[in-house]
């Protein structure tokens, strides 16, 4: 296609290309932007198109329109469901948080050498044997204050638990 056949032929089309893509998207602003990109493409890709030109430029703008359609439905979508997430998740992050805040103050009531041995070994993931040459004890030692620092830990939850509930309650 050549520029006179392009001015021709498709530049006319231009008003009734605009007004059908507004129609179909029902906003000035994305009509036009459809318009201005087929224009380019056309224009670009030097069409020959020997039947109807009329008809296929106004399919194309079509198609172009409903592509423009479904992509603002993806969009919305995907808005929709990051919303839902970041709600849940920020639910979420908040009750950890809390539990988090919990196990901290509770540990922080162990005798140090089992809060020392109970954050090494479930915490930081560090092997019993290599716990008990920091300690300077055998495994078995280290297995003992685990069993007890995991005991005194799971009493303190339950208690600041029972206690919670009590208070709402009230």
């Amino acid at each position: 296609m050549k520029e006179l056949d392009f001015d021709r032929d498709i530049v006319p089309l231009r008003d009734r290309m605009f007004r059908y893509a507004q129609s179909l998207l029902l906003c000035a602003a994305e009509a036009e932007d459809v318009v201005h990109d087929l224009l380019e493409r056309f224009w670009r890709e030097r069409l020959c198109v020997r039947s109807d030109v009329g008809s296929f430029v106004m399919t194309a703008v079509r198609n172009r329109c409903y592509d423009s359609l479904r992509r603002r439905e993806a969009d919305r979508r995907r808005g929709e469901a990051a919303a839902c997430r970041t709600d849940r998740f920020a639910a979420e992050d908040a009750e950890r948080w809390e539990a988090r805040e919990l196990v901290r103050r509770a540990m922080a009531c162990l005798p140090e050498r089992q809060r020392e041995t109970l954050h090494l070994k479930d915490i930081e993931g560090v092997p019993t044997c290599e716990i008990a040459r920091m300690l300077g004890c055998d495994e078995a030692q280290v297995r003992v204050i685990l069993s007890r620092a995991r005991h005194g830990l799971r009493e303190a939850l339950k208690k600041w638990m029972d206690d919670e509930r009590t208070t709402k309650t009230d």
